[in-house]
């Protein structure tokens, strides 16, 4: 797969952008611009659904290396597809769920290559990154995704995306393409896994619920 050369977000804005789309140019026409392969199309679509499309994958993966190149090559496969969006207004919903797509590869294929991971003690976290706030959520969010780094990619997405994110269960049953009943599954089997073992670690079980959440899978 060829990677388009955008910009990351928190890049400058190239110039072009806003002087041919103008920023408040529709979903719709913007979908018609990028299958005609119009001119500054790709760069609107990414200055408009990058800040997104990282904070989904960001969600999902965590603060990893890799996150640039996996914000590109989802707006990659984002315009390789984009002749089969059929209703402009589901377009943030439909690179939502490449972006998703994206993250889900990149977590089965290091997942493969780390199973190793889950004999490791919780006291062998990755070093913090240096823009989390302070040392106690970095501290947390580390143990955080070293758990979620156990869980299967769909399940993590799940619980990544509800519980870390916020998103409504329904929507991400239809950003991940499953029934509402097996994401619902997948949030309580992810629920389940990830507060007993955050029950079991010094930082995260002030934060872990009292009860297994078994039940819950809303």
């Amino acid at each position: 797969m060829t990677t388009p050369n955008h910009r990351r977000p928190g890049d400058p804005a190239r110039s072009g952008v806003t002087r041919l789309f103008p920023p408040t140019m529709t979903d719709a026409a913007l979908v018609k611009a990028l299958k005609g392969n119009e001119a500054g199309s790709a760069e609107l679509l990414f200055e408009r659904y990058g800040p997104y499309v990282q904070r989904l994958i960001v969600r999902s993966v965590g603060l990893h290396s890799e996150v640039p190149d996996l914000i590109n090559e989802a707006f990659a496969r984002t315009l390789e597809g984009i002749r089969r969006v059929r209703d402009p207004s589901a377009l943030k919903g439909w690179i939502g769920s490449v972006a998703l797509f994206t993250a889900r590869g990149f977590l089965r294929k290091r997942r493969s290559r780390r199973r190793w991971l889950s004999v490791f003690s919780l006291d062998e976290v990755p070093e913090a990154p240096a823009a989390v706030a302070s040392p106690e959520v970095s501290q947390a969010l580390a143990r955080t995704y070293l758990i979620l780094d156990t869980l299967p990619a769909d399940e993590r997405i799940a619980f990544a995306l509800q519980v870390i994110d916020g998103t409504d269960v329904a929507e991400i049953a239809e950003m991940t393409g499953v029934s509402l009943a097996t994401a619902k599954r997948r949030l309580a089997r992810a629920k389940r896994t990830f507060w007993r073992r955050a029950r079991r670690d010094p930082i995260l079980r002030e934060h872990a619920l009292p009860e297994d959440p078994s039940g819950d899978e809303t």
